[in-house]
């Protein structure tokens, strides 16, 4: 009985006093990367990007920060808000993403991974799967941006019009 009366003591100050619950830390929050112009979000990446093309005898794909900011923001609100998907739950998709952003959406492709948490596993799942596979080696793509929050990642390659 006292601690059903301890507990609606408890809900009945919650709505007039904060109540703070302590949250143990396991271990120290990971480096936080933002996106700048110069440089891709791992470089490591782009390394791996450029030398699987130049293999293949395909151009290198220019990092670019307009697309890697459309990556990003996907990549946050997929995390955000709990949902894995190429769509929003508004319906938006990449084009209508790029669009929003002043991009020309006439050749984009977009490849999203969750639960990688290094650039390396995250290439090698893409390129082990076709349609991923297809989208880094189509040999009209020209730049990428690639966007990471946590263990989510979305890469956008664009083909200009």
């Amino acid at each position: 009985m006292f601690k059903v009366l301890s507990l609606l003591a408890a809900l009945a100050l919650g709505a007039c006093v904060p109540i703070i619950v302590p949250v143990p830390i396991s271990a120290p929050p990971k480096e936080v990367r933002t996106l700048t112009a110069q440089a891709p979000l791992d470089v490591r990446f782009d390394q791996v990007l450029a030398k699987v093309r130049q293999q293949r005898n395909l151009a290198p794909l220019a990092f670019n920060a307009q697309l890697a900011a459309v990556a990003q923001v996907h990549a946050a609100d997929m995390v955000a808000r709990g949902y894995f998907s190429h769509v929003s739950p508004e319906g938006a998709n990449v084009t209508a993403r790029a669009s929003d952003r002043g991009l020309p959406a006439c050749g984009l492709g977009e490849n999203i991974a969750q639960g990688q948490i290094s650039a390396a596993e995250v290439f090698e799942g893409w390129m082990g799967s076709g349609p991923h596979r297809r989208n880094i080696l189509n040999p009209r793509m020209a730049s990428y941006g690639l966007g990471r929050s946590g263990d989510t990642w979305v890469l956008i390659l664009y083909a200009p019009c």
